[in-house]
């Protein structure tokens, strides 16, 4: 646990700025759009799809843990050779294979990209239900022990709430996925490779793009843009790694409408693309 607060991490990444450097132009640049302030603006890999201290628990003393945030480095670190070599792959029309080290890194990858994003938080209902719980919480133990009810009124306040509440979404962001861990690593890989030069994927805020259905069903579909030109998804087929060609552009285009249409930020290369994206969002979406 990190007391000192100079050394402790507070800009905390929920897309990985490794993942995020893969959707660049020339220039190192994004274009992206942000829901909230209805605005598209430049931006940096280090500057998007961050937040402070979005993984830190902080106790009664004010001490700060960030060890969450040091694990999924870590993670990252990891993930960042699978990324490369699957792009390797997938440009270069070769197969590849990985190790069962690697695939289960991937899947724990993959996994995270959906549940450690704020856009995924706000709409978990264990997580927006948390103020209610305090509620009932407190009642609990104000009703078990009348004697106790200044100590709990200590922790009935707003800093204190937050600071709960806090730590505990960072514990449900920890706990081991369990059964979807383990239909991940039951289905196979598909790598789905964009060919027309003049089309991209954007990245989102929310980034796994679903169709509908259970992952344990063969015919769902779930897909991780990780560059411009490439998505990661469950396949059929266990142990085995499929490259898609994919030519449609309709088909592209509807992958990033449902990455805007998720998202309360999107970015991409293309400032154009973020444009069209835009315009045709919902009005009520813009903003």
């Amino acid at each position: 646990m990190e007391s000192n607060d100079t050394n402790t991490p507070k800009n905390h990444h929920f897309i990985a700025k490794m993942h995020v450097e893969r959707f660049t132009d020339d220039k190192g640049r994004l274009w992206a759009f942000n829901k909230k302030s209805g605005k598209i603006f430049p931006a940096s890999p280090k500057s998007i799809f961050a937040e402070s201290h979005l993984y830190t628990i902080e106790d009664a003393d004010g001490a700060k843990d960030t060890s969450l945030e040091t694990d999924f480095s870590a993670l990252e670190g990891a993930a960042n050779l699978i990324i490369k070599k699957l792009v390797a792959a997938a440009r270069s029309g070769q197969t590849c294979q990985l190790t069962p080290e690697e695939r289960g890194t991937w899947d724990q990858y993959f996994y995270l990209q959906w549940k450690r994003v704020p856009d995924v938080h706000a709409k978990v209902a264990s997580l927006t239900e948390a103020e209610s719980f305090l509620d009932n919480r407190f009642a609990e133990m104000r009703a078990r022990d009348p004697d106790a009810a200044s100590e709990v009124d200590k922790l009935d306040t707003p800093e204190e709430r937050a600071r709960l509440l806090q730590g505990g979404k960072v514990h449900a962001i920890r706990k081991d996925p369990g059964e979807f861990r383990a239909v991940l690593a039951s289905r196979g890989l598909a790598l789905l490779h964009i060919n027309p030069p003049d089309e991209a994927f954007a990245i989102g805020s929310l980034p796994i793009v679903r169709k509908s259905g259970d992952l344990r069903a063969q015919d769902s579909e779930a897909w991780l843009p990780i560059s411009s030109d490439l998505a990661v998804g469950p396949a059929d087929t266990p142990g085995t790694i499929t490259v898609i060609q994919l030519n449609d552009p309709k088909e592209i285009w509807r992958m990033n409408r449902v990455t805007a249409g998720q998202s309360s930020i999107f970015a991409a290369a293309s400032k154009c693309l973020i444009e069209k994206l835009v315009a045709d969002l919902p009005t009520t979406s813009r903003t």
